[in-house]
Protein backbone atom coordinates (compact mmCIF):
# COMPACT_ATOMS: atom_id res chain seq x y z
CA UNK A 1 0.00 0.00 0.00
CA UNK A 2 3.27 2.23 0.71
CA UNK A 3 4.83 1.70 -2.68
CA UNK A 4 0.99 2.59 -4.09
CA UNK A 5 0.76 5.84 -2.34
CA UNK A 6 4.44 6.56 -3.14
CA UNK A 7 4.81 5.96 -6.69
CA UNK A 8 5.30 3.49 -8.66
CA UNK A 9 9.10 4.86 -9.90
CA UNK A 10 12.41 5.83 -7.95
CA UNK A 11 15.07 8.19 -9.21
CA UNK A 12 18.48 6.32 -8.40
CA UNK A 13 21.75 9.31 -8.82
CA UNK A 14 25.15 9.49 -8.27
CA UNK A 15 26.94 12.64 -9.11
CA UNK A 16 30.21 14.35 -8.14
CA UNK A 17 31.47 17.74 -8.89
CA UNK A 18 34.18 18.78 -11.03
CA UNK A 19 36.00 22.10 -11.76
CA UNK A 20 39.31 23.41 -11.98
CA UNK A 21 39.18 24.83 -8.15
CA UNK A 22 37.62 21.73 -7.00
CA UNK A 23 40.80 19.12 -6.08
CA UNK A 24 40.06 15.40 -7.50
CA UNK A 25 40.94 13.57 -3.73
CA UNK A 26 38.54 16.57 -2.07
CA UNK A 27 34.96 16.28 -0.09
CA UNK A 28 32.88 17.97 -2.42
CA UNK A 29 35.01 15.78 -5.13
CA UNK A 30 33.57 12.37 -4.30
CA UNK A 31 30.24 10.74 -5.30
CA UNK A 32 26.45 11.51 -3.34
CA UNK A 33 24.01 9.40 -3.47
CA UNK A 34 20.38 10.21 -4.26
CA UNK A 35 17.14 7.97 -3.74
CA UNK A 36 13.44 10.01 -4.90
CA UNK A 37 9.80 8.72 -4.76
CA UNK A 38 7.98 11.95 -6.25
CA UNK A 39 8.20 14.64 -3.27
CA UNK A 40 7.44 12.86 -0.05
CA UNK A 41 10.44 9.97 -0.21
CA UNK A 42 14.22 11.39 -0.11
CA UNK A 43 17.16 9.58 0.62
CA UNK A 44 20.63 11.63 0.32
CA UNK A 45 23.88 9.34 1.61
CA UNK A 46 27.00 12.23 1.31
CA UNK A 47 31.01 10.78 1.39
CA UNK A 48 32.30 10.55 4.14
CA UNK A 49 33.62 14.25 5.36
CA UNK A 50 37.25 13.89 6.71
CA UNK A 51 37.57 17.47 8.34
CA UNK A 52 34.29 16.40 10.24
CA UNK A 53 34.65 13.25 10.59
CA UNK A 54 30.78 12.83 9.90
CA UNK A 55 29.42 10.53 6.88
CA UNK A 56 26.13 12.55 6.15
CA UNK A 57 22.65 10.51 5.59
CA UNK A 58 19.70 12.00 5.33
CA UNK A 59 16.03 9.96 4.66
CA UNK A 60 12.38 11.86 4.29
CA UNK A 61 9.41 9.87 4.45
CA UNK A 62 7.72 13.09 4.76
CA UNK A 63 6.45 13.92 7.57
CA UNK A 64 9.53 12.62 9.72
CA UNK A 65 13.10 12.92 8.35
CA UNK A 66 16.57 11.19 10.16
CA UNK A 67 19.25 12.70 10.08
CA UNK A 68 22.01 10.20 10.20
CA UNK A 69 26.09 10.24 10.88
CA UNK A 70 26.97 6.71 9.41
CA UNK A 71 30.52 6.96 11.93
CA UNK A 72 28.81 7.05 14.63
CA UNK A 73 25.58 5.13 14.06
CA UNK A 74 23.69 7.87 15.80
CA UNK A 75 20.72 9.82 14.34
CA UNK A 76 18.06 12.61 15.15
CA UNK A 77 14.77 12.45 14.21
CA UNK A 78 12.40 15.63 13.49
CA UNK A 79 8.98 15.40 12.14
CA UNK A 80 8.05 18.14 9.19
CA UNK A 81 5.48 20.86 11.10
CA UNK A 82 3.75 20.90 7.70
CA UNK A 83 0.98 21.96 6.15
CA UNK A 84 2.51 21.19 3.01
CA UNK A 85 4.33 17.58 3.03
CA UNK A 86 6.60 17.94 0.68
CA UNK A 87 10.51 17.31 -0.26
CA UNK A 88 12.09 19.94 -1.90
CA UNK A 89 15.62 19.05 -2.67
CA UNK A 90 17.86 21.43 -5.29
CA UNK A 91 20.88 19.98 -6.73
CA UNK A 92 22.56 23.30 -6.35
CA UNK A 93 21.98 23.66 -2.25
CA UNK A 94 25.69 25.83 -2.11
CA UNK A 95 23.98 28.44 -4.59
CA UNK A 96 23.19 31.72 -3.33
CA UNK A 97 20.91 32.39 -5.88
CA UNK A 98 17.12 31.71 -5.07
CA UNK A 99 15.94 31.06 -8.24
CA UNK A 100 19.17 28.19 -9.27
CA UNK A 101 18.06 26.66 -5.69
CA UNK A 102 14.87 25.93 -7.49
CA UNK A 103 16.31 23.34 -10.06
CA UNK A 104 16.07 20.09 -8.29
CA UNK A 105 16.85 15.95 -8.94
CA UNK A 106 14.41 14.98 -11.01
CA UNK A 107 13.28 17.89 -12.24
CA UNK A 108 16.23 19.50 -14.30
CA UNK A 109 14.55 19.47 -17.94
CA UNK A 110 11.41 21.25 -16.71
CA UNK A 111 13.52 23.50 -15.08
CA UNK A 112 15.08 24.47 -18.01
CA UNK A 113 12.00 24.35 -19.67
CA UNK A 114 9.69 26.70 -17.82
CA UNK A 115 12.22 29.15 -17.13
CA UNK A 116 12.38 29.38 -20.69
CA UNK A 117 16.20 28.05 -21.79
CA UNK A 118 17.86 28.21 -25.12
CA UNK A 119 18.92 25.64 -27.17
CA UNK A 120 22.93 25.46 -27.57
CA UNK A 121 24.55 23.80 -30.41
CA UNK A 122 25.03 19.93 -29.48
CA UNK A 123 28.02 18.60 -28.30
CA UNK A 124 30.14 15.69 -27.56
CA UNK A 125 30.86 14.73 -23.98
CA UNK A 126 33.44 12.20 -23.23
CA UNK A 127 31.77 10.20 -26.43
CA UNK A 128 28.53 10.92 -25.57
CA UNK A 129 26.04 13.04 -27.89
CA UNK A 130 24.37 15.26 -25.83
CA UNK A 131 21.86 18.62 -26.28
CA UNK A 132 22.43 21.41 -24.63
CA UNK A 133 20.10 23.57 -22.38
CA UNK A 134 20.75 26.99 -21.24
CA UNK A 135 19.77 29.58 -18.65
CA UNK A 136 21.07 32.74 -17.69
CA UNK A 137 20.28 34.04 -14.36
CA UNK A 138 21.99 36.95 -12.57
CA UNK A 139 25.49 36.34 -13.88
CA UNK A 140 25.74 32.90 -14.30
CA UNK A 141 25.51 30.86 -16.96
CA UNK A 142 23.61 27.38 -16.57
CA UNK A 143 24.05 24.96 -18.98
CA UNK A 144 22.11 21.62 -18.65
CA UNK A 145 23.53 18.61 -20.77
CA UNK A 146 21.34 15.90 -22.28
CA UNK A 147 22.18 12.53 -23.20
CA UNK A 148 19.90 11.82 -26.44
CA UNK A 149 17.42 9.83 -24.29
CA UNK A 150 16.91 13.16 -22.56
CA UNK A 151 18.94 11.86 -19.50
CA UNK A 152 20.92 14.71 -17.83
CA UNK A 153 24.21 14.01 -18.25
CA UNK A 154 25.52 17.25 -16.40
CA UNK A 155 25.19 20.53 -15.26
CA UNK A 156 28.00 23.25 -15.64
CA UNK A 157 27.66 26.32 -13.70
CA UNK A 158 29.81 29.39 -14.61
CA UNK A 159 29.79 32.97 -13.25
CA UNK A 160 32.50 35.43 -13.01
CA UNK A 161 34.13 34.10 -10.04
CA UNK A 162 33.75 30.40 -10.60
CA UNK A 163 32.87 27.74 -12.89
CA UNK A 164 32.16 23.86 -11.85
CA UNK A 165 30.30 21.08 -13.19
CA UNK A 166 27.83 18.44 -11.11
CA UNK A 167 28.23 15.48 -13.68
CA UNK A 168 25.90 12.43 -13.62
CA UNK A 169 27.40 9.08 -12.84
CA UNK A 170 25.14 7.27 -13.11
CA UNK A 171 20.65 8.46 -13.65
CA UNK A 172 18.26 6.10 -13.03
CA UNK A 173 14.73 7.78 -13.18
CA UNK A 174 13.11 4.30 -13.40
CA UNK A 175 13.93 2.47 -10.97
CA UNK A 176 11.51 0.11 -9.27
CA UNK A 177 10.88 1.63 -5.55
CA UNK A 178 12.82 0.14 -2.37
CA UNK A 179 11.18 1.53 0.67
CA UNK A 180 13.58 -0.12 2.80
CA UNK A 181 15.60 2.87 1.66
CA UNK A 182 13.00 5.20 3.02
CA UNK A 183 13.35 3.90 6.67
CA UNK A 184 15.85 4.07 9.67
CA UNK A 185 18.65 1.49 9.10
CA UNK A 186 19.18 -1.23 11.72
CA UNK A 187 21.35 -1.03 14.07
CA UNK A 188 21.27 2.71 14.11
CA UNK A 189 20.67 4.49 17.56
CA UNK A 190 18.17 7.94 18.00
CA UNK A 191 19.89 10.45 20.16
CA UNK A 192 17.57 11.52 23.09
Amino acid sequence: LLVQAAGDKMLYVEYRFVGKHIAADSFDAQTKKVWRIDKSFLRFEDAPNPQTKIHGLIIVAEPDIWIVDRNTNQAQHTVDPGPIFKIDFPLLASETNEKLRKLEFGYELEFFQENGAKQLPAREVDGIKCRLLQLEIEDRKVTLFLKTDDTPLQVVVKSPDYEYDMRFLRYEPGRKPDMLLFQLPPGVQLKK
